[in-house]
């Protein structure tokens, strides 16, 4: 590791100097359509075999958010930047890991190098892999390089948004802000933060009428020494509250997404600009939309809060008290809607009176042999085993997420697992690891997801994404 800080200060220093003048950030006035591909796209997996893999990357992100929200990290140094470590005030150490679900294809620089990057609303931080790298992770695209752009530029040591970073520095005598950036997972990013011009193509609805290439500039992370974990991605785009993000950095109001199932084969979409405030214009007949407010914590302020009142099961409501999900004044607890979890997270005390429920009216016992992979799974009956088509299903009871203002009744496909091959029925339920929970991006499926900054509340409602 020391070898690769000495390494890190070289290229600090040279990346500061590969520089030009670039565009100063300013708000964003345009409407953006992405495409969202999932990260297992395209490997011909079954969906039980997509269901796994994400289970085992929602264990991951269930520890990095259980350290998130206990505020556990430390402050390190960068070789060659100022003697002490900065921290922005309030700020935690750590962020939930780089095991996300979702890639957002971009561009950055001039002329624009392709980059695959992680969307991530629980997190702030945009960065991506640069060139030259002392240590990077595998990813798709080649690395960025920003001697080769014509619009890089390192920030200096007083700009704004480097003061926001938890863990920054500055090079001497270049006067060029340095940042550390650490995740939950122990996926590290250390490097240069600077200011570059990033491109988007954004689609018109449906997927006709071709592209359109929105171009805005952005302060950004560009990691010379990467550590830990990129599923499939080149970096993370940050969607959190704090300023650091693109959220924040464009002055987004409002931002949207629809999810669609893995094995789907169709790509999901995010909007934001504009085009999200209508984003339930063309939904007319797919269900009601449905409004809860979004909360605020500010421990832990990157995240968006709801306040969940309760779980039926079945059509009885479980008798949980509300105090379970109830976000405290230190930060603990608490519900946040999250696009990098792929299952649900309950304490588990919670998750265990789920359970009970589920297992009493189901009437099926454990399936023998589970691992933590599997989650809960219970041993279907022989005649469904043996049933011809694929399609056979056990009865399930309705499970349904009560909010303050608003009653998600979930499709059977967002909570449960059919895996006929094996003989099980699983629930896309998990424990956090501490007493917070998590509405992961399963339980989102099929529905049009719209987060306003304005009202500071949450919509929903079904949709064939």
């Amino acid at each position: 590791m020391q070898q690769r800080l000495v390494a890190l200060a070289v290229l600090l220093v040279a990346a500061s100097a590969a520089c030009a003048s670039s565009p100063a950030a300013s708000a964003f006035v345009g409407d953006v359509r992405v495409a969202l591909k999932h990260v297992d796209a395209g490997k011909q997996l079954s969906r039980p075999e997509l269901i796994r893999r994400a289970m085992r990357r929602s264990k991951a992100r269930a520890a990095a958010l259980s350290a998130v929200r206990s505020r556990r990290g430390s402050a390190r140094f960068f070789p060659g930047a100022s003697d002490q470590p900065q921290q922005a005030p309030g700020a935690t150490a750590v962020r939930p890991s780089g095991d996300l679900e979702y890639v957002v294809d971009l561009s950055i620089g001039t002329p624009p190098q392709r980059v695959s990057a992680l969307l991530d609303t629980g997190s702030d931080l945009i960065w991506t892999q640069c060139a030259p790298c002392a240590s990077c992770m595998t990813q798709p695209d080649p690395l960025f390089a920003p001697a080769e752009s014509a619009s890089y530029e390192p920030a200096r040591c007083v700009a704004p948004l480097c003061n926001d970073i938890p863990h920054h520095g500055c090079l001497r005598p270049s006067d060029t802000c340095t940042y550390r950036y650490n995740y939950g997972d122990g996926t590290t990013t250390l490097g240069v933060y600077a200011t570059e011009r990033f491109t988007f193509a954004s689609s018109a609805s449906g997927g006709g009428g071709g592209d359109a290439m929105m171009s805005v500039p952005l302060g950004f992370g560009c990691g010379s020494v990467n550590v830990g974990s990129l599923n499939n991605g080149s970096g993370i785009v940050g969607f959190g509250r704090n300023p650091l993000s693109l959220v924040s950095q464009l002055s987004i109001r409002r931002f949207s997404y629809c999810l669609t199932p893995y094995a789907s084969g169709r790509r999901s979409t995010l909007l934001f600009g504009s085009l999200a405030g209508g984003v339930y214009g063309d939904a007319a007949g797919d269900g009601p939309v449905q409004t809860t407010p979004l909360l605020q914590s500010p421990q832990n302020p990157t995240f968006y809060y709801v306040r969940l009142t309760g779980i039926s099961v079945g059509g009885r409501q479980l008798r949980i008290p509300e105090s379970a999900f109830a976000l405290q004044p230190d930060g603990s607890g608490g519900v946040i809607v999250d696009s990098g979890t792929a299952l649900t997270l309950f304490p588990a005390a919670v998750l265990a009176e789920v359970v009970r429920a589920f297992r009493a009216q189901l009437r099926l016992p454990f399936a023998n042999g589970s691992s933590a992979d599997d989650g809960v799974c219970f041993a279907v009956p022989a005649a469904w085993r043996r049933a011809a088509s694929a399609s056979a299903q056990v009865a399930v009871p309705r499970m349904v997420l009560h909010f303050q203002g608003a009653d998600l009744d979930l499709p059977r496909r967002n909570y449960v697992l059919d895996d006929h091959r094996r003989g099980r029925l699983c629930l896309l339920l998990a424990d956090s690891g501490d007493d917070g929970s998590t509405i992961g991006n399963l339980v989102q499926q099929d529905m049009r997801v719209l987060y306003d900054l304005e009202t500071e509340t949450l919509s929903f409602a079904p949709a064939q994404c």
